[in-house]
């Protein structure tokens, strides 16, 4: 399966776009100085079994990129078969002063659903990202499926976050979900931002460079980290001049 590429380019004051996807198609929504925003829109029915998307992400010196997400993400299977997992697997490397602001829309995997994704943040001087994923076990009525999700974040100095959450389900494990069926995460990363404490959610403050914010529960609409979306949570300082 062909890549999904957003690669977001410095072009004297203002920016040089290219996207190309057929899976998840990019679409530009505006564009004003280094600025720019990018929809993702699916390109057909997904997720289905076997189905691979991957998703390739540039932001270039001084450059900011919002992504919004088109239509949330349903992950199918086969009642009664094991089948192959659908993959979702996205990598974004942010250069020196480089923003990146993705809002996406919650990932339902369905019963009979089986999805392994994955993604990976590098970053470098000055740079920051913020990102706001949900995952929800089950349309309603249904227990739902199994999920592998990973998230590797790094700058330059080494490692920022490693973190893997693996459940199924029909399989509750007491002390990671338990009879829980939402993970709603805002993630920051970089010392660009300020995120205030939120009531209701865990805060996860890293040793140096982020902060998760992340709400277990049952119902998406409870989560404190819903509304308005990850500006009305994350605030961002004024960026350092890139020299």
């Amino acid at each position: 399966m062909s890549a999904t590429v957003v690669d977001i380019s410095p072009r004297g004051d203002r920016v040089s776009c290219v996207l190309a996807g057929d899976f998840v198609v990019p679409r530009l929504v505006r564009r004003e100085g280094r600025s720019v925003e990018v929809a993702l829109v699916a390109g057909r029915a997904m997720l289905l079994p076997g189905d691979a998307v991957r998703i390739e992400i540039s932001v270039g010196e001084g450059c900011t990129l919002s992504l919004v997400d088109i239509g949330g993400l349903v992950v199918y299977g086969r009642a009664g078969e094991t089948g192959e997992p659908s993959h979702w697997h996205a990598r974004a490397d942010l250069a020196d002063g480089a923003r990146l602001r993705w809002q996406g829309l919650p990932t339902v995997i369905t019963d009979a659903g089986h999805l392994r994704r994955s993604l990976t943040v590098r970053l470098a001087a000055g740079s920051s990202a913020t990102l706001h994923e949900t995952l929800v076990l089950g349309r309603s009525g249904e227990r739902g499926g199994r999920v592998t999700a990973q998230t590797d974040a790094a700058d330059a100095v080494g490692p920022i976050l490693r973190d893997t959450l693996e459940v199924s389900g029909a399989e509750p494990v007491p002390g990671v979900l338990g009879t829980d069926r939402i993970v709603d995460s805002i993630l920051t990363l970089g010392d660009q931002t300020h995120v205030p404490e939120v009531p209701g959610a865990v805060r996860l403050d890293f040793e140096r460079g982020g902060v998760m914010l992340r709400y277990l529960g049952d119902a998406l609409h409870e989560s404190p980290l819903r509304g308005a979306g990850i500006g009305a949570v994350v605030h961002e300082r004024q960026p350092a001049a890139v020299r």
